[in-house]
């Protein structure tokens, strides 16, 4: 401020001097002007101009070189307000730095939240895209299987507008019929229709104002919801016998399926041909409430042959042997073809027999058993009621099970024929030094056959006692003697004849027929201790051998009646009585097979 007031002092002075020599001018020059006056004039305000100037300068300088000096004491209150200033200036400068701060690094997390939220963006637009595909997949898929429904289906909005009709319910409409709202067709009032939107119907009563072939419809209804409001309402109807319908297929199905499964646990049970096709044609003809049925084989003159069969009439049952040729039955195994005839009009050819049937009102179904090789047989069908396609799945699965059946037991018979031969290729070599022994062993295993197949036992236990029988001397392949009735030991080719087929695999009541097929029924003649009774294959194969012994040797009986007789002496002592009655029973049939043996 001192400075400041020096310089008004002497701008106040510089004034006075310029005024004053003006006035010292003007008077001395007596109020005009000449040259001289006019410079020393202007010498003085140049003088005093730059006096002033170099004053002012000075003053400039020294504020500007003290005002920025550290720690300078202000000597005024200007300075310590421009302090003051100056440091409120630079605290807001720092607080405005520390905003630019902060607000960078919220940029920043804002920058990577808007990242974030890009990826969710596309994230939720790929969901959304495949929704969207998803939905016009589901809605073709629901048209398609609507389409293929018999029941009537439509949709509406919540208000009743119709939005989806399948082609069943089009098809009840009149040809060129448009419909609208679902009071166009329902008889329903507007109340009424309300209630569609209120609940869910299981059941109900559908009543069409127009409508082909049915008064009134059973059928459901479902809303369908969004956001918690119904969007749309699914209906469908169907005839009120369609229920009865599904119900009568699944029970045909469902028995057509106990009756495979029945057949398939009679093949697997079964091994001859006779008794697996007899019990499975006897179910097929129960379950299936058939009026006969049989099942034919080729026989080798070119003939089929009746094999099994069943059912409650025999009434329609041709005769048991139909020529293969010029006949339905034969132009089905031969052709390897299904044929149904359920009227005189499906005849294929003029057969008389046939036609008889037909006529007197069977229907009649021919159903060949064969696989892509070979045909095994034929089987017959005669019903009260008309066959149709759909029993054709049925017959299919009969026939392939029983064809299976078939080609298992021929196969099993064939080998089984095989092992038989050579074993009796084999006994022969035994027999072949005596020439009334020759076929002994061949028949007693006949005569132990017929026995066991009187008793009803089973084809297994039948085929083993048979083997019995063709193996029983075999022990004498390693005897030097003729027959062992001169020997001291008579059970002695019993005992190595099992030594000798004991390791083959035969079954124990096999090996114990072989061994004691000499011992009496009563024990007298025992020498095993631990033995409290004859096995029963040995009293079977004891009872054959005699009977034939007698029959064969020198001792000679003319008459089989006689030989029984003889044995029947030692009943229940050397014999088996309950046996021999069996034996006596065989022989007693007219054309008897123990008979047939000995021709």
């Amino acid at each position: 401020m001192e400075r400041k007031q020096n310089i008004m002092i002497l701008s106040l002075l510089y004034g006075l001097v310029v005024l004053s020599t003006s006035i010292a001018q003007l008077t001395f020059f007596d109020l005009s002007y000449n040259t001289r006056g006019l410079l020393v004039s202007v010498g003085i305000i140049i003088l005093g101009a730059t006096g002033m100037t170099y004053a002012i300068k000075r003053e400039i300088i020294h504020f500007n070189k003290n005002v920025g000096i550290k720690n300078m004491l202000f000597r005024d209150k200007d300075r310590q307000k421009v302090q003051m200033r100056f440091e409120n200036l630079r605290n807001e400068q720092e607080e405005k730095m520390l905003q630019i701060t902060d607000q960078k690094e919220e940029l920043l997390t804002l920058e990577v939240q808007l990242k974030n939220m890009q990826k969710v963006s596309s994230s939720i637009e790929a969901e959304v895209k495949s929704l969207n595909e998803k939905k016009e997949y589901s809605i073709h898929f629901f048209d398609a299987l609507a389409n293929l429904l018999p029941q009537r289906i439509w949709i509406t909005d919540a208000h009743g507008q119709i939005l989806f009709i399948n082609k069943a319910f089009k098809s009840n409409l009149s040809k060129g019929k448009k419909i609208n709202n679902l009071m166009d067709f329902l008889e329903i009032s507007e109340n009424q229709m309300d209630i569609f939107n209120k609940r869910n119907f299981g059941s109900i009563l559908y009543r069409f104002k127009e409508d082909s072939g049915n008064v009134a419809l059973e059928g459901k209804s479902i809303r369908i919801f969004e956001n918690e409001t119904v969007k749309y309402i699914l209906y469908t109807s169907k005839s009120t016998d369609f229920e009865k319908k599904m119900n009568q297929n699944y029970l045909r199905k469902s028995r057509d399926l106990h009756v495979i499964n029945e057949i398939g646990k009679i093949i697997i049970g079964r091994s001859t041909i006779s008794g697996t096709l007899q019990e499975a044609l006897d179910k097929i003809a129960f379950l299936n409430n058939l009026n006969s049925t049989t099942i034919r084989l080729l026989n080798n003159n070119n003939e089929l042959e009746i094999k099994a069969l069943s059912g409650y009439s025999k009434q329609f049952i041709l005769k048991s042997k139909v020529e293969a040729e010029l006949s339905h039955m034969g132009y089905a195994y031969n052709e390897n073809r299904m044929i149904f005839i359920n009227k005189p009009e499906d005849l294929l050819f003029n057969d008389p027999d046939v036609e008889n049937v037909v006529r007197k009102g069977g229907k009649i179904a021919y159903i060949p058993l064969a696989n892509y090789k070979k045909t095994f047989g034929i089987m017959s069908i005669v019903s009260d009621n008309e066959f149709n396609t759909e029993n054709l799945t049925l017959f299919e699965a009969i026939s392939i099970n029983l064809t299976i059946a078939l080609e298992k037991i021929l196969l099993y018979d064939q080998l089984k024929s095989n092992y038989f031969k050579t074993v009796e290729a084999f006994v022969t070599a035994s027999e072949i030094n005596s020439e009334w022994f020759s076929g002994h062993s061949r028949r007693v295993a006949e005569i132990c056959r017929a026995i066991a197949e009187k008793l009803y036992l089973n084809e297994h236990e039948v085929d083993e006692i048979y083997m019995a029988g063709l193996l029983h001397d075999v022990g004498k392949l390693s005897s030097d003697h003729e027959d062992d009735y001169n020997n001291e030991d008579i059970h002695h080719h019993s005992r190595i004849g099992r030594r000798m087929i004991e390791k083959v695999g035969l079954s124990s009541d096999v090996l114990d027929g072989i061994e004691y097929h000499h011992l009496d029924y009563d024990l007298s003649n025992n020498t095993d201790p631990d033995l409290s009774e004859q096995p029963y294959y040995a009293q079977i194969i004891r009872i054959a051998n005699d009977l034939d012994w007698l029959l064969n040797t020198e001792i000679k009986i003319d008459t089989m009646e006689s030989a029984l007789d003889s044995l029947k002496e030692k009943s229940n002592t050397t014999y088996s009585g309950q046996f021999l009655k069996i034996l006596g029973a065989i022989l007693n049939e007219t054309g008897n097979i123990i008979q047939s043996v000995y021709q």
